[in-house]
């Protein structure tokens, strides 16, 4: 007799669920909160889960024979909530269905911990390693989400610089009044925000298609070097002091300091120069060597993961330009583990060309197997750094990827 009664307590506790090591209730909690949406759970019964949950002890979710339990009837919930009790029922049907809660209750409904009836947690609690893979999931899609939000920006960003130059020089021909209409119709940025993933991805799509097909108006009629287009990606509300020159550039010498001593960029990838000091004069020049540095030269400092994305952009527009490594850079991102934020943040203290430019360093940087990145996502932000102290020099960063591969090969 005594056996069958210890029985089943060993039985109930073997099979109670409890969080993996390293989680508490707390952590449990954050971690719902992160895919409730995906689970269909609303930000209202969100809120009735965190107040039931908070009901329960702590150690719980650990140890002990006891599951987490929820002993608060419907009206006491409510009432922490400031809600009606017919919305509590509505958010614990909806918990029930997404496989959040158990309720055992007495034959009334009553919930008591003398009878051990309430609401219970135990099955989410078993749910947790099919959680933290669908949070993942949902990070890899609210990532893949804000990079195609930036490379539509940057569409848009350089279909109106081609747009202002094609009606400038053309006027407003059949052709550039059809892609103007359809630019016309593109969403705002703000409505990118509520698209689908499924959603924003065509829309980017057509986008490119459409910038494609509007710089494709614009070298048909222009028989121009490829290392001028920069000068038809700027924003056009911004003011551009471009200075044009079609002599080559020598890479070896272009954009160090007059005074320095040092034969390239520092490890943490930036060198301290005469920069802030120049001002606009030294502004007019990075303008003129980033236009005549060219995308075959550029193309040869990448590394072989960014000539990939590079030569995917080179195969849709059947030629490269600064867009075409705008898009490549920002594809790189996820690879590095860099964040979006700090491309935003990039775009905001530089420019887009510049925050490119930076990517490309980083990237070359991070292959380099003489070099050593802990953090890609960190070196950007160091350079973005740098820029606000006025020590960056992405020529002389440049440069250095130039002459380290000169020595290479």
């Amino acid at each position: 007799m005594q056996v069958s009664q210890t029985l089943p307590a060993r039985r109930c506790e073997a099979v109670k669920p409890t969080l993996p090591r390293g989680m508490e209730r707390d952590g449990f909690v954050a971690l719902v909160d992160a895919i409730a949406s995906s689970l269909g759970i609303g930000a209202a019964a969100m809120m009735t889960f965190r107040t039931m949950i908070a009901s329960t002890k702590p150690s719980a979710f650990k140890r002990g024979p006891d599951e987490p339990c929820c002993y608060l009837s419907q009206n006491e919930i409510a009432h922490k909530r400031g809600v009606t009790a017919c919305r509590i029922r509505e958010h614990e049907a909806a918990l029930v269905r997404a496989g959040l809660i158990e309720k055992r209750t007495m034959a009334n409904g009553a919930r008591s911990g003398f009878s051990g009836c309430g609401v219970f947690f135990g099955v989410a609690i078993a749910r947790v390693e099919e959680f933290l893979c669908l949070r993942d999931e949902v990070e890899a899609d609210r990532r893949a989400h804000a990079r195609l939000r930036g490379q539509r920006s940057s569409h848009k960003r350089h279909l109106k610089g081609i747009l202002s130059v094609l009606i400038e020089q053309q006027g407003r021909t059949a052709n550039v009044a059809r892609i103007q209409q359809k630019f016309a119709g593109w969403p705002a940025g703000q409505a990118l925000h509520r698209m689908s993933l499924e959603e924003l991805q065509r829309h980017e799509a057509e986008a490119e298609a459409l910038t494609i097909s509007a710089s494709d108006l614009l070298h048909e009629t222009h028989d121009r070097p490829l290392e001028n287009e920069r000068s038809h990606i700027q924003d056009t509300t911004q003011d551009s002091n471009e200075v044009t020159c079609n002599d080559p550039v020598d890479m070896r010498g272009v954009g160090k300091p007059a005074h320095s001593t040092a034969s390239g960029p520092q490890p943490d990838g930036h060198v301290h120069g005469s920069e802030k000091q120049d001002g606009a004069a030294s502004e007019a020049h990075k303008s003129k060597f980033i236009q005549n540095l060219g995308s075959d030269r550029l193309y040869g400092l990448c590394s072989e993961e960014m000539k990939m994305w590079l030569d995917i952009e080179r195969q849709k527009r059947g030629r490269l330009d600064f867009h075409s490594f705008v898009i490549a850079a920002q594809k790189r991102l996820p690879e590095l583990g860099i964040h979006p934020s700090a491309w935003e943040e990039a775009v905001g203290v530089l420019d887009e060309d510049a925050a490119m430019l930076c990517v490309l360093i980083t990237d070359a940087k991070a292959a380099d197997p003489e070099i050593t990145i802990l953090s890609a996502g960190a070196y950007m932000r160091g350079m973005v750094r740098a820029q606000r102290t006025g020590s960056l020099n992405i020529m002389g960063s440049l440069i250095g990827l130039n002459e380290r591969s000169r020595r290479r090969y």
